[in-house]
């Protein structure tokens, strides 16, 4: 009667992973997570993560609600909110999330994907733009690169 059990309990604890830490291996946690240290692992996170510019995230993924990363991110990213790289962040991954912002300055390499309902829906076909005709080519501009010498 006290106990409600049909319901999830998300927490809201607040996990912190000091500079000068490293984790090897991965880290789930219901709560929000600061990372100002190294994690090489996955990272699965039920609340928001925020790595710091002393912070290092090297795995096959991270998830997350909301992402704020001011450090180094090597993984795929998944958000089910919004991802923020501030102009000290490098990201190497694809990043799948419902926003993106990205700051003047940070490095991002990868390919991205915004889930927002609100944009025109997609159509599957890719419009042709005036000038993407791609023109034919001719022997003498075609080279065989496996045998080119300067």
């Amino acid at each position: 009667m006290f106990f409600n059990r049909s319901k999830p309990v998300v927490s809201n604890t607040m996990n912190y992973l000091a500079n000068g830490t490293e984790v090897r291996g991965s880290i789930k946690s219901e709560g929000s997570l600061r990372v100002d240290g190294k994690v090489y692992g996955n990272v699965d996170v039920k609340g928001d993560l925020e790595i710091a510019a002393s912070g290092v995230i090297e795995g096959a993924e991270v998830r997350a609600n909301n992402i704020v990363n001011q450090g180094i991110i090597k993984a795929q990213i998944q958000a089910t909110g919004k991802v923020t790289l501030t102009s000290t962040a490098k990201v190497e991954g694809d990043v799948v999330a419902s926003a993106i912002d990205i700051a003047a300055g940070a490095g991002f390499v990868g390919h991205l994907v915004t889930k927002d309902n609100k944009i025109l829906p997609g159509t599957g076909i890719q419009p042709q733009l005036p000038g993407n005709v791609t023109p034919k080519q001719s022997p003498e501009t075609t080279r065989d690169l496996r045998n080119w010498k300067e």
